[in-house]
């Protein structure tokens, strides 16, 4: 398993890929190849982005102008998602600082009966 700050600096790199101008493959293509560089599964990254003293979530928290808690609910919410894939962590990575938002302006989450993400006030 690598240290806190390279998981850091990994997820910095999956970010920017998530959140980069490509197709859904040319994204999971680009990622490939840093998940097989570091050594860690899909599910050690997923585990690891719920942790308070990870680096990236204090940083992605600071971004958003959130406390780190909300960051993290923030988290919570995206992966609750069903699937373990690469595509599915770069999708999760992507939809985090919209939920984070969403929280921000006092949206409270939920599921409907499909179990897809449902907002009310």
């Amino acid at each position: 398993m690598l240290s806190e700050e390279a998981l850091s600096e990994l997820l910095s790199q999956l970010d920017g890929v998530a959140n980069a101008p490509l197709t859904s493959y040319q994204r999971e293509l680009r990622a490939q190849g840093l998940l097989a560089e570091s050594g860690v599964t899909v599910a050690q990254i997923v585990k690891a982005m719920l942790r308070y003293s990870l680096p990236w979530n204090q940083k992605k928290a600071a971004e958003c102008g959130l406390p780190v808690d909300t960051w993290l609910e923030a988290a919570r919410i995206v992966n609750q998602s069903p699937g373990q894939s690469l595509c599915d962590l770069l999708d999760r990575i992507h939809q985090m600082e919209a939920v984070a938002a969403m929280l921000r302006a006092g949206y409270v989450s939920g599921r409907d009966a499909h179990g897809r993400l449902v907002w009310s006030r």
